[in-house]
């Protein structure tokens, strides 16, 4: 699909859909409490729907009802047939950790742009706990044999993606005297693990990290009723566009959130953004934006968005600690260096620094290389250029299904062609 966006005055106020880490977190503590657990405000996505089919497939009854899910858990099996965990990095790897507790085989399966992205370090983890895994990229595959054990102990890499310290201490409390995490080298986006202890701490479970460099997880997960707050990797592109475009006011936002996206509003401060906290409601307005220099080591899912700013301000955006973008769902510095380049732009790469020189930027036709994030970051920079075409546009269902709709319900002039 080809979205066609127009440049446009963007003004209105959107309310953004709950946030992917936590609903996938939730859903997986869920499954393993035995009860019934709500949670409301859930994603509705690609992602989320990979999530629920998964644990379903574990034993889980999960039941939805517009943004309530319901999920009877605590009775886990291997499934029947392999589960398909689509282009979900959580799902995958989060799933993979927890079937090494169950009895039997569990296969997993993924797309191919998953497939070709770290998984080493968890398939080790797993294979310290004595249990037999194995990890195809190829045709990606990955098979458990699984078994449950009182105890258990892993010494894990923290500097490779921090899904995998997720992944193992959200399986810990199948461990019934506890499992131990010890990191092997430094972690890696600690606030996604922040997360992950705090969605813990709704089901029942502390993580004690008082020994230093070690993650202890005793206890198990009891049933709740848990509220999925707002996303704030989708609300970076709706802010950016009141940068760029207009007046945007997003609601359902926390600035004490600790989504790593929430650097957002720093990155906003430092382009000079007007930019205004209205209890829960962020409003973002047009003003001349200038260059800065932005570190996105902790918020690297930025990356596209800040390169849609830094295209259309006023000198040279230097981004920072960008490295670890290659190995998303797509090549992400390739991807948005490629598609600004096609626009115009000059942009300078090194292995983890982009430099993109701003206020040249024109129409033209880009390719979202199948990444949610870059479809989102052109679409809305193509309100600033006009004639700005995003090919692979329906790749925003990964996460935000509604985008397109939501651009166009704030005014900004876009049209959809198969």
């Amino acid at each position: 699909m080809r979205a066609l966006v127009d440049r446009s005055d963007a003004h209105g106020f959107v309310r953004v859909p709950g946030s992917k880490s936590y609903t996938i977190r939730a859903a997986t503590c869920a499954a393993m409490a035995d009860g019934e657990s709500v949670i409301q405000g859930a994603l509705e996505s690609d992602d989320s729907a990979a999530a629920f089919e998964c644990l379903g497939g574990l034993g889980a009854q999960v039941h939805e009802s517009a943004d309530v899910v319901y999920v009877r858990g605590g009775h886990l099996r291997t499934p029947e047939a392999p589960l398909w965990c689509s282009e979900s990095g959580a799902t995958f790897r989060f799933l993979a950790a927890l079937a090494a507790t169950i009895p039997g085989v569990t296969v997993l399966r993924c797309s191919p742009l998953l497939a070709r992205r770290p998984m080493a370090p968890l398939v080790d983890a797993i294979r310290q706990l004595h249990v037999a895994c194995e990890f195809d990229p190829v045709g990606g595959m990955m098979v458990i044999h699984g078994r449950r054990q009182s105890s258990g102990r892993v010494k894990l890499r923290g500097d490779v993606s921090s899904q995998f310290l997720s992944a193992m201490l959200m399986s810990g409390p199948r461990y019934e005297d506890g499992l131990r995490v010890d990191l092997a080298s430094p972690l890696v986006s600690q606030r996604y693990v922040d997360m992950t202890r705090e969605c813990m701490r709704e089901f029942g479970v502390e993580v004690d990290t008082s020994t230093g460099g070690s993650y202890l997880v005793s206890g198990g997960f009891a049933p709740t009723s848990y509220a999925v707050e707002g996303d704030w990797s989708g609300a970076a592109a709706a802010l950016a566009l009141g940068a760029l475009a207009g007046d945007v006011r997003v609601a359902e936002l926390s600035r004490t959130s600790l989504q790593a996206d929430v650097a957002m509003l720093e990155l906003l401060d430092r382009m000079g953004a007007s930019v205004e906290d209205e209890e829960g409601v962020v409003r973002v307005r047009r003003v001349p934006l200038h260059a800065c220099t932005f570190d996105l080591s902790d918020a690297i899912d930025l990356l596209p968005v800040a390169c849609a700013l830094g295209a259309a301000a006023d000198g040279i955006t230097r981004l920072t600690g960008v490295a670890r973008a290659r190995d998303k769902e797509s090549d992400r510095v390739a991807s948005m260096a490629d598609g600004l380049r096609c626009l115009g732009v000059r942009v300078d790469v090194e292995e983890d620094e982009m430099r993109v020189s701003g206020g040249t930027a024109w129409g033209g036709v880009v390719s979202s290389a199948g990444d949610h994030r870059v479809a989102m970051a052109f679409g809305i920079l193509g309100a600033v250029t006009g004639n700005l075409a995003v090919d692979g546009a329906e790749c925003v269902s990964k996460t935000y299904p509604g985008f397109w709709d939501m651009l166009r319900s704030l005014g900004v002039k876009v049209a959809l062609y198969e």
